[in-house]
C-alpha cells in the first residue's frame, strides 16, 4: 500500500490512511453549527442543554414562555426543546425555545393538552388546551 494522505488537519498535519480508519472506527461525528463569533447554535443530539450563546439567541427571539398567553419573561423560563429531547428531539436554536416551569413539565406530563404551530419563520409556540372536566351524574 501507498501513504497517501488520509486528511489535511487544520493544523497542516497529513495523516495516513491507516490512522483516518482509526478514527473512523473509534470516533464520534458531532454535528455543531457556529454563528460568525464562533458561538454554537446548533448541536444535534448530542447534547441536550442548551449552550450560553443558544439561551441568549432564544432571549433575544422569545419575550415570554413559548407558550400562548402565558406572561412570564423568557429570562425567567426554563430552555425546552420542541420536540421532547428523550424522543428524538434536537438541541438546536430554531427547535428551542422558553417555557416556564408549569408550561415545560405539563408538556412533557399532558402532551394532548398542547398544540405547537410556528410562528414567523422559525419559531415556534404552543397552544395550551385545559383538561376537560367530568360531570358527575347524580
Amino acid at each position: 500500500m501507498g501513504t497517501a494522505p488520509g486528511l489535511l488537519l487544520a493544523t497542516g498535519q497529513v495523516l495516513p490512511v491507516s490512522s483516518v480508519h482509526r478514527l473512523a472506527r473509534t470516533s464520534t461525528l458531532v454535528r455543531l453549527v457556529m454563528d460568525a463569533e464562533g458561538q454554537v447554535l446548533d448541536m444535534g443530539r448530542k447534547v441536550r442543554l442548551a449552550t450560553p450563546a443558544q439561551r441568549r439567541a432564544i432571549y433575544a427571539r422569545y419575550a415570554t414562555c413559548w407558550v400562548d398567553g402565558c406572561p412570564l419573561p423568557a429570562t425567567r423560563c426554563q430552555i425546552d426543546h420542541a420536540d421532547n429531547w428523550s424522543t428524538g428531539g434536537l438541541t438546536d436554536l430554531q427547535l428551542l425555545g422558553p417555557a416556564c416551569q408549569f408550561h415545560n413539565r405539563d408538556r412533557y406530563q399532558h402532551p394532548d393538552r398542547y398544540t405547537r404551530h410556528k410562528t414567523g419563520k422559525d419559531r415556534w409556540a404552543f397552544t395550551y388546551h385545559p383538561a376537560r372536566t367530568r360531570r358527575l351524574r347524580v
